[in-house]
């Protein structure tokens, strides 16, 4: 007796999973496209506030004229705060937090594309002025943003569309810094809820991958920063732990300070202009003394890995760990829109920099480049309340040894424990936004 042949998938679900499959290609591919256009795009407000058509940022602020050094970053935040109180005025942005976790998916229905993608060339145009915040927040809105009508359009079940706006928001991150592990993780660790993230994995993965080789068309897939790092040395293991503590510090003391002004911000009326346009003075000012502090933080963290031996260096890595999460929560709290990720790397390799740099100058044999990963991470991990993210992520950028992840991976969960233990009564959501049109 032979048994009969089993059942084939109804004819619904098989075009259920067809049209989920071109809502993750097509969508892993706007994200992609996005990382190139806001990279591209961050370059030319670079070009235009400080007149230099070619560098990195800092190299751009040095060889630009003392006072346009000064007035770019005020007068690229008084331009983007004029167009954000408009914004916010006549409607606002529906962000891709909103949209995660709207469950009936009208939220990301009502996002549109015109608005996402305003928002996000305000956000570029605040951080290519020189304001002291992320710009990775511009293309998690806009392919989230993307997402949300590709799944509209291919009539996606309500939860299936959640998780693709989220994914396709971590994505938008990867494509920007070449990480597509980090880009997954953020979608997963960070912008899904409880209940999505089993699923969402097999969701978040493909995006951010293709995403992120749809960006090597720009990247010609080299990561963020080239670092050179020697095999492990005892010194810079018993370095990380001076690390620890201090990473600890300061990741609950800047997401504590960002949350308060964030929360506090500036009304949306003619103050929002005139206080992200301050702010953005402030940040002008300082950087006559440090040209890494303009901009998201990103060309802080490089500066940090590469970083010399000498007292000159340490004061500068000082300087940064004092001044950038002060100029971050100044613009905060005038109510500029922006992302925090690079603001908080930059403040922890900083500060495992300074570490390392000390210790060099006390006869010690420390790699520099190794305990500014390890600080970088720990404290994205404790701002954003995600350890996986953060340490991967930050290892991504510079794609160290193994050694480093797994020494990455220990500080970052320790200082997540540390400060969760210590501050169980009193936490406060992930610091995902830098104003209410945020993603």
């Amino acid at each position: 007796m032979t048994s009969s042949p089993a059942p084939s998938l109804p004819a619904a679900r098989i075009r259920a999973r067809l049209r989920l499959g071109a809502a993750v290609v097509l969508s892993g591919m706007a994200a992609g496209l996005i990382g190139i256009a806001m990279a591209i795009l961050l370059e030319g407000f670079e070009w235009l506030f400080y007149g230099v058509s070619e560098g990195t940022l800092p190299q751009r602020v040095q060889a630009a004229a003392p006072w346009r050094r000064v007035l770019a970053p005020a007068v690229g935040g008084l331009l983007a705060g004029a167009l954000w109180w408009w914004e916010r005025a006549t409607g606002g942005v529906v962000g891709v937090e909103a949209a995660v976790g709207d469950v009936s998916a009208h939220a990301s229905r009502r996002m549109g594309l015109l608005r996402p993608f305003g928002d996000g060339v305000l956000q570029v145009l605040t951080v290519g002025a020189g304001n002291s915040v992320g710009r990775e927040g511009a293309p998690r809105l806009m392919a989230g943003a993307v997402a949300a009508g590709l799944a509209s359009r291919l009539g996606l079940e309500a939860k299936t569309t959640r998780i693709l706006v989220a994914a396709a928001a971590g994505a938008g991150l990867a494509a920007m810094y070449n990480a597509p592990l980090g880009g997954a993780a953020f979608a997963v660790e960070i912008t899904m809820l409880s209940g999505m993230r089993r699923r969402g994995v097999w969701l978040a993965l493909p995006v951010s991958l293709l995403a992120t080789v749809v960006s090597w068309l720009h990247s010609d897939g080299r990561p963020t920063f080239t670092v050179s790092i020697d095999d492990p040395a005892p010194a810079t293991l018993v370095g990380a732990t001076l690390v620890l503590p201090v990473a600890a510090l300061l990741g609950a003391g800047a997401r504590s300070l960002w949350a308060r002004l964030r929360d506090h911000r500036l009304p949306d009326t003619w103050a929002l202009p005139l206080g992200i346009g301050a702010a953005g003075l402030l940040t002008g000012s300082a950087s006559l003394w440090l040209p890494v502090l303009p901009g998201n933080g990103r060309d802080a963290l490089e500066a940090a890995l590469l970083s010399p031996t000498s007292a000159a260096a340490l004061l500068a890595l000082v300087g940064v760990v004092v001044l950038k999460p002060l100029l971050t929560g100044l613009t905060l709290g005038a109510g500029a829109t922006g992302g925090l990720l690079a603001p908080s790397f930059a403040l922890g390799g900083s500060a495992g920099a300074a570490i390392a740099v000390a210790a060099n100058l006390a006869g010690w044999q420390v790699s520099i480049p190794a305990l500014a990963l390890v600080g970088g991470g720990a404290v994205l991990s404790i701002t954003q309340r995600a350890p996986v993210f953060g340490t991967v992520f930050v290892w991504e950028l510079a794609r160290g040894p193994l050694w480093v992840l797994a020494l990455m991976a220990v500080v970052s969960a320790a200082c997540w424990w540390l400060t969760s233990s210590l501050g169980r009564g009193g936490r406060v959501r992930p610091l995902l936004r830098g104003g209410p049109a945020s993603s």
